[in-house]
């Protein structure tokens, strides 16, 4: 598979009613599709109406929180064609995740669930002493066909390159200030109305400096938690962990790697146990240790290889669904990105890593 590309020039509605038009027919097919996979993977009575009506509560916050990009989402429903509902329930679709926490046991989920895996390289950590930063993006397979990198160019001619999917905002990036993000989603406990990870990823790659990408993280209101790693072209490098109302900073020398639980003792009083489980801390270690074993001399190469791994396969980095599994419920490796800040590329995997060659996105 080949993710789909697209060139944007633009900010707010019209370049969301570009990204629409473009992918009208695919995006019809997401938001035809996408309430079907969240019900059938929630054993509670609830309805699409309402999944809607959860994630319309975060419209106020999004619109105060960033009024250009929550018009680039409202240009994006009319580019498609579809209700803008639509285009918000889309890009919820980690936050929904969070009605899980309550509603499923580890009974249901335990054998089906898996998660991404992030990693954050300080130039010390590297063979040519330049910041590297990236992760495996693990979602049902179902989603792998909407993957999509976007390279936007502003009216002031900076640039971003994004990967997301069709209708969505952003899940990571990359911008031309040497800026670079990438996550891990993490389930609290007090999930609330808030503004969703999509915009603040879009809004942190808008800021210039690091610590203003951090500043929009910290202390937006968020709906739920996520750990965001965030890297800058002059060797700066953070790991922060939010839940909705708190945050953390990780704090490492050399690199650090996450998966899908809190790693600040702090915050796990406050850790929905559905996402965490056991995966997660294998991958964490796993991933974790691949980097200290080569510290101060990592590579591309080296970065990719563990992008690959598959260590406690299938729960591996790259994970592979069980063959009996159907697509809305084969949770799987969709894609791989590694961000090399300094020199404006991403280099992107489609679907898993192990099977794909990946490929380099400039910048410049």
């Amino acid at each position: 598979m080949t993710a789909a590309y697209l060139e944007l020039t633009g900010q707010g509605r019209p370049l969301g009613q570009a990204h629409g038009e473009h992918f009208r027919d695919t995006i019809k097919v997401f938001t035809e599709t996408f309430a079907d996979l969240n019900l059938s993977n929630t054993p509670a009575k609830i309805t699409k109406s309402d999944l809607v009506d959860l994630c319309l509560r975060n419209v106020p916050y999004l619109s105060r929180s960033s009024p250009e990009l929550f018009e680039e989402m409202t240009g994006i429903a009319e580019g498609a064609k579809v209700p803008l509902s639509e285009i918000v329930l889309l890009n919820c679709f980690l936050e929904i995740n969070d009605i899980r926490a309550p509603l499923v046991t580890n009974r249901v989920v335990s054998e089906r669930n898996w998660g991404c895996t992030t990693f954050n390289l300080k130039p010390r950590a590297t063979l040519e002493k330049k910041p590297f930063l990236g992760q495996t993006y693990d979602m049902e397979k179902y989603f792998a066909d909407f993957n999509l990198i976007l390279k936007i160019t502003g009216p002031d001619g900076h640039k971003k390159l994004v990967y997301t999917m069709a209708g969505i905002l952003g899940l990571n990036g990359l911008n031309d200030y040497g800026l670079a993000l990438v996550i891990n989603k993490l389930v609290p406990t007090d999930s609330q109305a808030g503004v969703i990870y999509p915009l603040l990823t879009r809004k942190a790659l808008d800021q210039k400096i690091l610590s203003d990408a951090l500043s929009v993280l910290t202390f937006a209101p968020r709906a739920s938690g996520m750990c965001y790693q965030l890297s800058s072209a002059d060797g700066l490098a953070f790991c922060l962990e939010t839940t909705a109302r708190q945050h953390a900073l990780i704090d490492f020398r050399y690199s650090q790697a996450h998966a899908n639980h809190y790693l600040e003792p702090s915050l796990r009083p406050l850790e929905a146990d559905w996402l965490t489980q056991g995966g997660s801390y294998v991958r964490q270690q796993v991933a974790q240790e691949l980097l200290d074993d080569f510290q101060g001399q990592v590579t591309v190469e080296h970065l990719k290889k563990l992008c690959q791994d598959h260590t406690n396969k299938p729960r591996s980095l790259c994970a592979h669904a069980y063959e009996s599994d159907r697509d809305f419920e084969a949770f799987a490796t969709i894609a791989a990105v590694i961000f090399e800040p300094s020199l404006g590329v991403m280099r992107f995997a489609d679907c898993h890593p192990c099977e794909q060659t990946f490929t380099s996105f400039s910048l410049n």
